[in-house]
């Protein structure tokens, strides 16, 4: 909430310099790599010192969780608002996949998503997998809707559909090129339409 004078107050302002931070921590690590980036870069690319940096995150690998909060946070949302809409399940589940898909190619989530793993403390490597449970758990969702309202098979499992489904597309994410000759969209078109057609009602 901003101040009764219209300014930011001093939590919004210090926000969005964390923000800043984590977009420019993503950004770097995603085109760089984490190993490769120092703290010392990105202070340098804001134009900041790296003590000013340890006001905000208390070590580099706290910045490398930051980043993966903001981006999943930002991937949950996205997915969220692309099935919030008209149709049957299986269309809305297809366009969610589909947003799904196209956020996961993107340089900065390819790399926190496929590479983060080894580099985490295990109690981040928890929070990563409840994030991960909860992308799970909204295709499981929209999956037991398409049966019920009969635009999916009947006979599914909507717990082994979401985990067939997510383990054939989360490679995408691993094979991606920006370079390549087919967009994002266009591969989330085919193989979000390869992945479902199996499952959707006759």
């Amino acid at each position: 909430m901003k101040a009764m004078s219209g300014f930011p107050t001093k939590e919004e302002m210090r926000d969005h310099k964390r923000r800043e931070i984590v977009r420019c921590a993503s950004e770097k690590f995603g085109t760089e790599g984490y190993e490769n980036v120092p703290l010392d870069a990105i202070a340098a690319e804001l134009g900041v010192t790296k003590a000013a940096l340890y006001n905000y995150v208390s070590s580099k690998n706290d910045l490398l969780m930051q980043c993966y909060e903001v981006g999943m946070d930002r991937l949950i949302a996205s997915v969220e608002q692309a099935m919030d809409t008209q149709g049957t399940a299986a269309e809305r589940l297809r366009i969610g996949l589909e947003t799904y898909v196209v956020t996961m190619t993107r340089k900065d989530m390819q790399y926190l998503w496929n590479y983060i793993r080894p580099l985490l403390s295990p109690g981040d490597k928890r929070s990563v997998q409840t994030s991960r449970d909860k992308i799970d758990s909204l295709f499981r969702a929209m999956l037991q809707n398409g049966i019920d309202d009969g635009s999916l098979r009947a006979d599914l499992d909507p717990k082994l559909a979401s985990l067939v489904i997510l383990g054939a597309i989360n490679w995408v994410g691993i094979w991606f090129r920006p370079s390549g000759l087919q967009k994002s969209q266009d591969i989330a078109r085919d193989v979000v339409g390869d992945a479902l057609h199996g499952y959707l009602a006759s």
